[in-house]
């Protein structure tokens, strides 16, 4: 069988989407084969056709990924996964740091914390006082990434009082401060213990009330490789706009290689972005210059809801530039070995070859629902194919000079567009 789609190559010049990875995918392509499905797998699938890192892969390849330290309890992958065991010279990760595990409480080194949460100023000690946890995310980054975001203590804690976590009675200013904190740390001891270096990106933060301008004012004079936006700051194309203009007029980007912008989906967002990288370029005089995103969408599809994405048809119709999603068939009727069905109106390397029945684990005829772990890693894989296709197929469809349909583009999109040129001229 034929190696399968690369999309890597199709990036060239665009902003890249990012997956935001799970562990639990990550290390499936890399299980024993008889311990899926005692080992009978569909249409001749290898287990590691799942690893999109992975050229030979029958089903499609992208080297690019996002990957959270914060899934980790320490330094180490203890499970060898895609991450763990990728060709270095021909993959990109971009490691998060674990900001968003921080805000949710999930993070495994602070979960116990939860108890003080109504003292904040014990938990900002604590903090201080726990340099290993610094440490292990330090190290986890290093290893793995080829560029970081830095330590960030997540402002939306501010903003969200659903979320349980120690930090959440924390001030504005502790916040930044345990942020500066976590910087000069990282500043002063990365690639110090593993030998290898990851490039940092410097994350900022906004949430209003002057919170932007104070977390900026205090880590804008660190010297790292790129930036990051999380919080307010990527809320909307005008906040992006204002705060890129804002480090290009004062230099902040000058050197910088690397900009990500932390949970954004294609396709609209691939088409400003890239835009945003272009005029970029152009005001730097740097063509390297690169810029991401990420979301987690395609892995909450397929493990929360079961759901199976529809590459989107890109009309003028703005409600067409969103990628829609439907559940996917689980029927008893699918169980059979006779009659075969295939997903015919949604495509992607894992619809042409892998069946509805295969799908299918195999149940009882009473239950309702027939989906088993390996059902939900080739959803998941489909639907990351599906967004990185909508992300391309956008970019394409505004910029590539033979692919270009202005017709198809909508006002909105035109209008934005017109914009990010002006705003950063």
């Amino acid at each position: 069988m034929l190696n399968g789609e690369n999309l890597t190559d199709r990036y060239t010049g665009y902003a890249i989407y990012l997956p935001s990875l799970q562990k639990q995918y990550a290390a499936y392509p890399l299980r024993p084969k008889t311990s899926v499905r005692g080992g009978d797998l569909p249409a001749k699938m290898r287990l590691r056709d799942l690893d999109f890192f992975d050229p030979k892969s029958r089903f499609w390849h992208c080297k690019y990924v996002l990957y959270s330290a914060g899934q980790f309890d320490s330094s180490f992958i203890s499970q060898p996964d895609i991450v763990s065991t990728r060709d270095k010279a021909n993959t990109v990760v971009i490691g998060d740091s674990g900001g968003y595990q921080v805000a949710t409480g999930k993070l495994p080194a602070t979960r116990d914390w939860i108890a003080d949460a109504e003292r904040p100023e014990i938990i900002f000690k604590r903090w201080i006082s726990q340099r290993s946890i610094r440490d292990n995310v330090l190290r986890w980054l290093d290893h793995y990434s080829d560029f970081a975001m830095t330590l960030d203590m997540p402002l939306f804690l501010l903003k969200d009082s659903s979320l349980k976590s120690p930090f959440s009675n924390l001030s504005a200013q502790q916040l930044i401060d345990l942020s500066v904190e976590n910087l000069r740390y990282f500043a002063d001891n990365r690639g110090k213990a593993t030998g290898a270096k990851a490039k940092y990106l410097n994350v900022l933060q906004d949430v209003g009330d002057g919170t932007g301008d104070a977390w900026y004012d205090a880590v804008k004079d660190f010297d790292f490789e790129g930036w990051a936006f999380g919080g307010g700051t990527r809320n909307g194309i005008d906040p992006v706009l204002s705060w890129m203009k804002k480090l290009l007029d004062d230099h902040k980007l000058d050197k910088c290689e690397w900009i990500h912008i932390l949970m954004a989906s294609p396709p609209e967002s691939a088409v400003y972005y890239t835009a945003i990288q272009k005029a970029l370029r152009k005001a730097t005089g740097n063509e390297n210059l690169q810029v991401s995103f990420d979301s987690s969408s395609p892995f909450q599809m397929s493990g929360i809801y079961q759901t199976i994405a529809k590459i989107p048809e890109l009309t003028a119709d703005y409600k067409t530039w969103r990628i829609p999603a439907v559940e996917y068939p689980q029927n008893p009727k699918f169980t059979s070995d006779s009659d075969i069905r295939y997903l015919q109106d949604i495509v992607s390397p894992i619809t042409r070859t892998i069946s509805i029945n295969d799908f299918h684990a195999k149940r009882s005829g009473w239950d309702v629902k027939f989906f088993d772990t390996f059902s939900h890693q080739l959803l998941t894989n489909h639907n990351m194919y599906v967004y990185h296709r909508a992300a391309v197929d956008a970019c394409d469809l505004v910029f590539h000079p033979e692919k270009r349909d202005e017709e198809r583009i909508p006002k909105v999109v035109q209008d934005n567009l017109s914009k990010i040129e002006q705003a950063l001229c």
